[in-house]
């Protein structure tokens, strides 16, 4: 039987300074499940950095930029030329395949309206010449009143909507949704030189991550931070910084981690920079003895092995990922908000600490109960006919 072709978004760069390792590492997973499945060369990727897709993951890839529909069709009067290649770019790819995935990520939301958006027009089209589509690993939501009606709009005819929360995502759209683990539970820890270098020179250490979000000031950074330090300090551990995203290689967690590492003793602060590949980055987190978190991929690579962790939010879209995260593998959420870490990050690392077991026994039960649901649309999208008439009798 002839295999599928299909069209996979993903809000990612390949590696390099503008490396995103959360988007990354499900983007990893989905093209190394589906390699196996329909083989590469059936596989063709939209990114804003196609240039780096066949370097990185040895994939096909086509230029697809993020712009608010306001910014897309200004293109018609400002730049003719440019919009009808692209609307022309967009056709020929959509036409040319059978099936449209949407790679995991939280950014089908009114958060990130440009990446909504541009995604919602390559799926009105995949729509209108009825291709199959397939969302894998999603955070969907929050939306405002005019997304929430085009989501609704564009969702109707999907085969497959996969969500990573249990306790979110089905509040926010019309359409039935199917829980799995985040994918990126399922990417390989795999050490490189550097990661291991960086975990042999820092012995006993804790793994932190942070990010300015939304309404946060310099202050409020520095209020985490220097609580950071109290908890880890006591036990005489290291930290080593886990940056995320460091556009340019020194803006974003870069910028933020060399403005916190005074509070530190000179010799008990890490940053690891470059940014390695995520299967390196997660070895480096099973090496350490806690997990502190204001980033949602670092707490799922530390779920996702038994690592004991705590999340720090900053607003209600990151209290929901990062809650979801814990309630996904079975465990009881150990968050915290950017404005009480003061009074109870000290408990809340003490009590997973003491949890450490419960850590360990919840990654193992879903390394090996939940990989199935995690494959399902996967061998769907494959067109594997045994699985297809599970399903349709399910």
């Amino acid at each position: 039987m002839k295999k599928p072709r299909i069209l996979m978004l993903a809000d990612i760069t390949g590696l390099g300074p503008n490396y995103h390792v959360g988007d990354e590492a499900m983007a990893e997973v989905s093209i190394q499940r589906l390699s196996k499945l329909v083989g590469r060369d059936n596989l063709i990727l939209g990114c804003s950095s196609p240039e780096n897709m066949s370097a990185t993951y040895n994939i096909r890839s086509f230029a697809f930029y993020h712009t608010t529909n306001k910014q897309f069709y200004k293109l018609l009067y400002k730049r003719p030329l440019s919009f009808f290649k692209a609307i022309l770019s967009y056709i020929y790819q959509v036409t040319r395949c059978d099936t449209v995935l949407v790679c995991g990520g939280g950014n089908m939301t009114s958060v990130w309206p440009e990446i909504l958006e541009s995604r919602l027009r390559l799926l009105s089209l995949a729509n209108l010449f009825g291709k199959d589509i397939y969302f894998v690993s999603q955070t969907i939501g929050p939306f405002n009143e005019k997304h929430r009606e085009k989501v609704n709009t564009t969702y109707r005819k999907a085969k497959w909507i996969g969500v990573r929360d249990k306790n979110f995502s089905h509040t926010q759209i019309k359409h039935e949704v199917h829980f799995a683990l985040d994918d990126a539970c399922f990417i390989e820890k795999q050490h490189s030189d550097y990661s291991l270098e960086i975990s042999r020179a820092n012995a006993e250490h804790v793994c932190i991550s942070m990010r300015k979000f939304g309404q946060m000031t310099d202050t409020d950074v520095n209020t985490v931070a220097t609580a950071i330090n109290k908890v880890i300090s006591k036990d005489q551990y290291n930290t080593v910084f886990i940056p995320h995203h460091a556009p340019h290689g020194i803006e974003g967690d870069i910028r933020l981690a060399n403005s916190i590492s005074p509070i530190w003793d000179e010799d008990k602060f890490h940053i690891v920079n470059p940014i390695p590949l995520a299967s390196a980055l997660k070895a480096l987190t099973s090496d350490s003895q806690y997990v502190i978190s204001m980033r949602y991929h670092q707490l799922i690579f530390a779920l996702s092995i038994g690592i004991p962790c705590v999340g720090i939010y900053a607003d209600e879209y990151t209290k929901a990922k990062l809650t979801g995260s814990f309630e996904a593998i079975g465990l009881e959420p150990l968050v915290t908000s950017v404005w009480d870490v003061d009074q109870t990050l000290d408990n809340l690392v003490q009590e997973a600490k003491e949890r450490r077991q419960e850590f360990i026994t919840a990654a193992r039960k879903a390394q090996e109960t939940m990989a199935t649901d995690s494959m399902k649309p996967y061998k769907l999208m494959a067109k594997h006919e045994d699985l297809t008439a599970q399903v349709r009798s399910a």
